[in-house]
């Protein structure tokens, strides 16, 4: 349950009184059963003391840790779950009613215990994340303010242009294997804004130590090195791995670092998206995205192009990722990922119960609100070549010669294109990524052909 849950009677109650009981808790002797109940009953007023006073003794037996851990929503979501709230709805006394609303002003909670010694921004208040990011109040409002939540359909005669300011530009790539691929680049004042978040913000957070794609100190190279020379390795593919991570996915990760729920609301309007109906059409008529698909991009989602979207993305696959670590060490095998790229190694019997582990990474992903690609999914023994996100591991890691020449092939095409009609800036990114991926693997001489042919593509200005 939470604020966008029905306010019932009983909801409408729960979350005067959490906001009472939450008033001054932070005083001397402030959640003592004496406090809680006067705070209480000014709220509720007497006539409520009779059920008041067993719930208030309830909650002063709370360890502080927990009773702090608690904003105004999850406090109504505890008080529903207890029986002692529930006696004051006995038909044989008053009604409760809220006689007066006592607020506190908004604060922090504390992180989870082990992120207890990470150093992050005071953001009490929407006004302090609008200073720490430079920016006033109406100008927090124009990058995350109530216009980004209208959808599509509230156009009316009256209204005929009711729809969200454009922060991002849609770009359809094509990809190697066929189909379209959407890249969602934000506007150039969004993605400043994007990556100072990155940076000061998202950047301090720790993922799972099984994610290798857009972390310090981890790439490509670790994610492969940690798979070679296995007798097995199996691969699986993530499905519209970015669009998989929703709005209500996003918010539940960054309330668990004691964040206020208005200030989690801005975040997450500063760092998801939704696609325009003609991009989804369009993606839908090329058969590059289904009906699901068609629905995870209409409704919010991070944005492939975005900054901030793989380290957001890292965070909110934690929980997949503990699970499928958990079921290697199970099959005494390996696991890593790069970014929707999964992948498990180990000794010749994982070979044999591979069916087994393929039931287990399919019931857990779906689980986690995910949905792997059967089509993707390569086992790969040692007789044969055991390739990791395009780099072989048969023995240590090593650059496939089809995906040097097809780097070398793209970035020449683009070369002789650009002498006429300049290039989107929003490819400068993926292709610099795929560069410094593929350098890792490659004799200097290589590199250095690659990285001449890079230079010679004419790029637009940032718009």
């Amino acid at each position: 349950m939470s604020l966008a849950a029905p306010l019932t009677y009983p909801r409408w109650i729960a979350l005067a009184l959490a906001r009472a009981l939450q008033t001054d808790d932070d005083a001397p002797r402030g959640r003592e059963a004496h406090a809680l109940q006067a705070r209480a009953e000014q709220c509720l007023g007497a006539e409520a003391r009779p059920w008041l006073t067993p719930l208030c003794a309830e909650l002063a037996r709370w360890a502080g840790p927990l009773w702090l851990a608690h904003s105004v929503a999850s406090l109504a979501d505890a008080l529903q779950s207890l029986e002692a709230f529930h006696a004051g709805f006995d038909p044989e006394r008053p009604r409760p009613t809220v006689r007066r609303l006592l607020l506190r002003p908004s604060r922090l909670r504390p992180p989870p215990l082990a992120l207890a010694s990470l150093v992050l921004p005071d953001w009490s208040t929407e006004a302090d994340l609008a200073a720490w990011l430079g920016l006033t109040l109406d100008e927090l409002d124009h990058f995350a303010g109530p216009a980004r939540q209208y959808r599509e359909r509230t156009a009316t005669p009256r209204q005929p242009h009711a729809h969200p300011t454009p922060h991002y530009r849609g770009l359809l790539v094509p990809k190697r294997c066929g189909g379209l691929r959407l890249i969602e680049a934000p506007m150039p004042r969004l993605k400043t804004l994007q990556r100072r978040l990155l940076d000061d913000f998202l950047q301090q957070l720790p993922c799972h130590e099984a994610a290798h794609g857009f972390v310090r100190g981890r790439n490509v190279a670790t994610h492969a090195a940690g798979h070679a020379g296995q007798d097995f390795v199996i691969r699986f593919d993530l499905r519209d791995f970015f669009p998989s991570i929703g709005r209500a996915r996003v918010s539940a990760t960054l309330r668990t670092l004691g964040l206020p729920d208005a200030v989690v609301e801005r975040l997450v309007l500063l760092c998801l998206t939704r696609t325009p109906a003609p991009l989804r059409e369009r993606l839908r008529e090329d058969g590059s995205i289904d009906a699901d698909g068609a629905r995870r991009l209409a409704s919010f989602h991070l944005p492939q192009g975005a900054p901030t979207s793989p380290a957001l993305a890292n965070l909110c696959a934690f929980p997949m990722d503990l699970r499928l670590d958990g079921l290697a060490q199970r099959f005494g095998a390996r696991y890593t990922r790069y970014a929707d790229d999964l992948v498990f190694s180990g000794p010749a019997s994982l070979r044999r119960d591979q069916r087994a582990l393929r039931a287990w990474v399919t019931a857990i992903v779906e689980d986690e609100g995910f949905r792997l690609r059967r089509d993707k999914t390569r086992a790969m023994p040692a007789g044969g070549r055991q390739s990791v996100t395009g780099v072989v591991v048969n023995t240590r890691p090593n650059l496939a010669r089809e995906r040097y020449d097809g780097l070398k092939a793209e970035l020449h095409q683009l070369g002789l294109r650009s002498r006429s009609v300049p290039v989107d800036p929003a490819l400068r990114g993926p292709l610099l990524g795929r560069l410094a991926w593929a350098r890792q693997f490659l004799a200097p001489s290589r590199v250095e052909k690659l990285t001449r042919m890079f230079a010679a593509i004419q790029f637009n200005a940032d718009r």
